[in-house]
């Protein structure tokens, strides 16, 4: 039985780049899904010297992800249908594989599985509003604990994707979508190139100290 591929925060670029602030929600598919390919932005405000981008995919044949790590090109390809996801090195010309992994869409504020039914979360929608050349639904996110409310989030969701494209944190992270193009994404995006050779991380060691039989 396969596990569900835990995203955090509240966008696909979450599969790019960001450190979970919601583990544990699950993901739903949205009913209609809009193809379209974006240029993703991240910044923060703690270490400004660090802002990095990539591109992003989604089609109906899965969705892909491009970024730099370590100053290396790293290509992230999901395949919902067969449960498997691809980590691609092109400059190694090299790949890993994880299967068995389920990819779903972030919650938005109003579905059922959304953060904002958890009382820790109080979201307030703050109207209309435009970004990139989008219409947008403005969100405010607050913390809740016994000490009150604090600042949390701020969401820019664009309602006919299904997906917030533009995200700012208390914590000073923002992270947005620009140059959003709707349409067809080529099947290639979400194929391995032909000629890379498969890597498998060696299994972890058993623990020290183990009792024998």
């Amino acid at each position: 039985m396969g596990c569900t591929l835990n995203m955090d925060r509240w966008t696909v670029f979450l599969l790019l780049l960001v450190v979970g602030h919601f583990p544990g929600v699950g993901w739903a598919t949205p009913r209609q899904l809009v193809e379209f390919s974006a240029e993703v932005t991240r910044s923060d405000a703690t270490h400004p010297e660090l802002p990095s981008s990539g591109m992003m995919y989604v089609g109906h044949d899965g969705i892909r992800t491009e970024s730099h790590q370590n100053n290396q090109p790293v290509w992230m390809i999901f395949k919902p249908d067969s449960k498997r996801v691809w980590t691609v090195f092109p400059k190694q010309q090299a790949y890993m594989e994880r299967a068995g992994l389920s990819l779903e869409w972030p919650p938005l504020p109003e579905d059922e599985n959304s953060p904002c039914r958890n009382k820790k979360f109080r979201c307030k929608k703050m109207g209309n509003a435009n970004f990139d050349n989008r219409s947008t639904v403005h969100w405010s996110v607050d913390f809740v604990d016994e000490k009150g409310e604090s600042p949390y989030a701020q969401l820019w969701v664009d309602p006919r994707l299904n997906i917030a494209i533009r995200e700012t944190y208390a914590d000073g992270l923002t992270v947005e979508m620009h140059h959003i193009r709707e349409g067809s994404q080529p099947a290639h995006l979400f194929e391995l190139p032909s000629g890379y050779q498969k890597v498998v991380l060696p299994a972890p060691p058993p623990p020290s100290g183990g009792a024998t039989k």
